[in-house]
């Protein structure tokens, strides 16, 4: 199965100042948020090892700002590969032979420097148009995920787009206010609440192109048109996510991969079915 990957993101909330934290010694401001570490990885690498130790291992990474980072990542990735046309015009598929890449098909291209996602997933129309089902993601998280469940209800379901469901950030705080008065009558974590946000993991159909109008980005109008008429899905999880939206975030997944508690990591485990138990399914 296909996986798009969005990768033209600035990263402008990861900067703290540091050198550290892409695949380069540049400045932190030249990297797109993809590229920052994790370990001694990007991100991108972890998601991408993510998705190819479920068997998922066609990318097409979209790219824009500082794209070139990305392709010279992706060119070190292996010494040896086969490139090959896509329907692109002058965009070639690398398929990576060697390293810990091998089996590895990429294709990189240019969806623009600051087209939002729902664009830059339009810009890889030809590459995915012709598949029953394919993947997306944001590229700045990671989770556990059981992915072959969210596929399969994906599928079962009919829905034109399926995307994770996750429980909002502990560290915020719900209050709810009496109806006529300025007076809190309760605050609680948001955690707590039945409340659920977009975890920026998608199971899509084609038909989401026909959605998807001109300079609009993926979410806001395209999924509210679907939620509209019943064919937006939604697989709600709370085991393991966390996005790197701050340098906080990177920091806290940093100091989840040193430790070696790395709950996204199944390429690690020699049965990864065992790591997702059952009861991390919200219920329905």
């Amino acid at each position: 199965m296909k996986v798009v990957l969005f990768c033209g993101g600035r990263g402008e909330r990861l900067l703290d100042g540091s050198t550290i934290q892409v695949f380069t010694p540049k400045r932190t401001t030249d990297a797109p948020k993809p590229m920052h570490v994790v370990g001694d990885k990007p991100i991108l690498w972890h998601l991408m090892k993510w998705y190819a130790t479920h068997g998922h291992t066609d990318f097409i990474l979209c790219v824009g700002f500082r794209g070139e980072f990305v392709r010279d990542w992706v060119s070190e990735l292996s010494t040896v590969r086969v490139d090959e046309p896509t329907a692109l015009p002058g965009v070639p598929c690398h398929r990576l032979l060697d390293g810990e890449a091998a089996g590895w098909s990429v294709t990189v291209v240019d969806s623009g420097l600051t087209a939002p996602v729902g664009q830059r997933l339009r810009a890889v129309r030809d590459l995915v148009g012709s598949e029953e089902l394919f993947l997306a993601n944001y590229a700045d998280g990671l989770s556990d995920v059981p992915l072959p469940e969210m596929i399969e209800e994906a599928d079962r379901s009919g829905a034109v787009a399926t995307l994770l469901a996750v429980r909002p950030p502990a560290t915020l705080h719900a209050v709810g206010f009496s109806s006529d008065s300025s007076m809190i009558r309760s605050i609680a974590p948001l955690a707590m609440q039945d409340v659920w946000v977009n975890a920026g993991f998608f199971v899509l159909r084609p038909a989401v192109f026909d959605v998807i109008g001109p300079g609009e980005d993926l979410v806001d109008a395209p999924f509210g048109r679907l939620a509209q008429v019943g064919r937006l899905g939604g697989f709600r999880y709370s085991g393991f996510w966390r996005a790197m939206d701050t340098a906080k975030d990177r920091l806290i997944l940093d100091e989840l991969w040193c430790s070696g508690v790395r709950p996204w990591a199944i390429w690690e485990h020699p049965v990864h079915d065992e790591l997702v138990p059952s009861q991390s399914r919200a219920p329905r």
